[in-house]
């Protein structure tokens, strides 16, 4: 029983390095399109990144809940997204089809007349549904 129980721990720690960066390399790229539909304006590629009940809650103090919320927003509250950037990228998988994306974002990004934090620090969890990873929460906190 003891040497099952190792060799099931074992098995569960030992991650492949392949699996572990394609994983990476996945979910950075959704969130990389979520950042350029948002920068255009872009509702339906937007919406395609994110699950049905997404939560979003930017550095500005809204929060957002529910992805038809969050696209209403996007049409009604246009951004300008000059730029962005993600630095010190991190996934971990919680369980095969949930993983925690962590960056620092700097972005030059003005909605209604106000500049968004310059910098943040980001968490997004992603869910896999149907063989996709989608953007199940975001949240930013604006750092000095």
């Amino acid at each position: 029983m003891k040497s099952s129980i190792g060799a099931l721990l074992l098995a569960l720690a030992i991650v492949s390095p392949s699996i572990a960066g394609d994983l990476k390399e996945d979910i950075l790229a959704v969130e990389n399109n979520a950042w350029k539909a948002f920068a255009k304006h872009d509702a339906k590629a937007y919406g395609d990144t994110m699950t049905d009940d997404a939560v979003m809650a930017p550095a500005s103090g809204d929060i957002l809940t529910g992805k038809q919320k969050i696209l209403a927003d996007l049409s009604n509250n246009p951004c300008d997204v000059k730029n962005f950037d993600f630095a010190d990228t991190k996934v971990r998988q919680l369980s095969p089809d949930v993983a925690i994306l962590t960056y620092n974002l700097t972005q030059d990004v003005t909605c209604g007349g106000k500049r968004l934090a310059p910098k943040a620090f980001v968490t997004a969890i992603y869910v896999g549904k149907g063989g996709k990873w989608r953007s199940a929460s975001y949240q930013e906190t604006a750092v000095k």
